[in-house]
């Protein structure tokens, strides 16, 4: 391919071990590799038991440094065959989920395959994920987890580009307002240089399926006024922890003695859970409230605690074994409960059997919500504030979030943590807006202004949607849409499914003023 004459090379989705059947390798060559890290002989068999069994230990740690080894051979292999071509070729790879973490690091596989050149890397998080939901994925979830993995990378020293695909193609398997939302989103976030955006099916004649270039010339006028508004400014919302590297310390079964899945936990619960229900995140700093569910808790530094922390009740069991006060005494059994009470709105909802934990909380917790296997009667704990001796506050979901993301992207327990941001870390959100399932929104904001964007991500209309704000604002103007500035707050007009709007809002008051 080299010899073609191209400028770049990027390796489509099989830079991996692994994926469908399993995780990793343990073929006979990296059964020796791993015999020869550890120094001792093993059979396939008792090493899985080993790797899969407790918390870090060196068996797993050499299955993970094999794996990352035989990757970082291979991209050097290609790096020197393309060399022997022409050195400034780029050669990239499009990053798998196994890519972060079991199968090693991508941003340091893609040095590697870059030699010389700028380093070049595609996410993973593609739209077409929407059609059937793959791995729980919603649209925002796919928009988050490629933020996500964007600050994973010196942003400074790569190119990093979206998994624009609409596979299988054409219109009638996947919407073009999937690859249109996805793509607006990451621009108005603005951690990635571009996107990789197959408008044209590959398969078919070019004009068999014209809608994806109809719609991404429709648009537009549409990135214009998000490269106005939202570049140059930084993102603020709820900071969510996801660690990179989880495989390796994570506990099997887990701390609370529950199922632990080394694929699974790729996936943000954190960030489902405020990304469906219009709630602003942001991956990078320490001055916002964060949240930080299951596994993540192990990487969690004493800088992080410092605005308030959203945990679940793994994380708690996480971080009361290391020592921290988080206001509970003692975990006791899982139990299932039919229903989730919410104490201010006197308002119950079906829990679809979520399993909560029979805990006993401080006598200083105040609890927002119950579970309860009884309309009548509501006793167990399920979400609670909680300030310690060390002046740490956190707000605890006493459920595993992994298990739990049916009902925690519940609006009621959404408000909860947008309502008790002043609480957690002293300023309010920026922005937020609760009622509306699969509502996603960004924020970004400079010294004069706080812009919002909002995409409703689901079947239904959004009616009516009413943004709460964070301070008063002198003006708004309201991009593709209408809308008027009520106070702390902006009414808009009804957005349709897949239908975007912005709010640019004029600021009156000190970025300091608010999270």
């Amino acid at each position: 391919m080299a010899k073609t004459g191209v400028d770049i090379i990027l390796l489509n989705d099989d830079v991996r071990f692994g994926m469908w059947d399993g995780f990793g390798c343990l073929c006979k060559n990296h059964l020796a590799m791993i015999c020869d890290l550890l120094g001792e002989q093993l059979e396939e068999e008792d090493l899985k038991k080993r790797i899969l069994d407790g918390g870090k230990n060196k068996y797993r740690d050499a299955f993970l440094a094999a794996n990352k080894a035989s990757l970082e051979n291979y991209a050097r292999e290609m790096r020197k065959a393309v060399d022997e071509v022409n050195p400034d070729i780029r050669l990239g790879f499009a990053a798998c989920m196994s890519s972060w973490d079991i199968d090693g690091d991508a941003y340091g596989l893609s040095k590697i395959f870059a030699g010389k050149t700028k380093p070049l890397l595609r996410l993973i998080g593609a739209p077409y994920w929407m059609v059937g939901k793959a791995w729980g994925n919603n649209l925002q979830d796919v928009v988050e987890l490629e933020r996500m993995e964007a600050s994973w990378n010196d942003l400074s020293d790569i190119e990093l580009i979206a998994e624009g695909d609409a596979y299988p193609r054409p219109r009638i398997n996947c919407a073009a307002n999937y690859l249109e939302g996805f793509d607006t989103a990451l621009r108005a976030s603005g951690e990635l240089d571009g996107i990789l955006k197959i408008c044209v099916d590959y398969v078919s004649n070019v004009g068999y399926e014209k809608g994806y270039l109809k719609q991404y010339i429709k648009n537009k006028p549409v990135y214009n006024e998000i490269e106005k508004h939202f570049l140059n400014k930084k993102p603020t919302g709820i900071r969510v922890y996801e660690s990179r590297n989880k495989v390796a310390a994570m506990q099997i079964p887990n701390a609370l003695g529950g199922q632990s899945d080394m694929q699974d936990v790729f996936f943000s619960s954190a960030a489902r859970m405020l990304a469906a229900n219009a709630i602003p995140t942001v991956y990078d700093g320490c001055e916002s409230p964060g949240i930080a569910f299951g596994e993540n808790a192990y990487s969690l530094r004493e800088e992080n605690f410092k605005n308030g922390l959203v945990i679940d009740a793994l994380a708690a069991k996480i971080l009361k074994d290391k020592g921290i006060d988080v206001g509970i005494d003692a975990f006791g059994a899982g139990m299932p409960i039919k229903y989730q009470y919410f104490c201010d709105e006197d308002n119950y909802v079906i829990a679809n059997n979520c399993i909560v934990y029979g805990t006993n909380i401080n006598s200083r917790c105040k609890v927002l919500s119950y579970g309860s296997n009884d309309l009548e009667k509501a006793d167990i704990p399920f979400c609670f504030l909680y300030e310690n001796d060390n002046r740490q506050k956190f707000l605890v979901f006493n459920c595993n979030a992994k298990d739990s993301e049916r009902l925690l992207k519940h609006q009621g327990n959404a408000k909860m943590i947008a309502e008790n941001a002043e609480w957690l870390c002293g300023r309010k959100l920026p922005a937020f807006c609760y009622g509306h399932p699969n509502l996603y929104m960004q924020c970004k904001e400079d010294e004069r202004q706080l812009v919002i964007g909002i995409w409703n991500f689901f079947e239904d209309e959004a009616i009516e949607p009413v943004v709460k704000l964070g301070a008063e604002y002198r003006k708004a103007e309201i991009l593709c849409g209408e809308g008027k500035l009520c106070g702390d707050s902006v009414q808009l007009d009804d957005i349709p499914p897949f239908g975007f709007r912005a709010i640019v809002l004029e600021k009156t008051v000190r970025p300091a003023d608010r999270v």
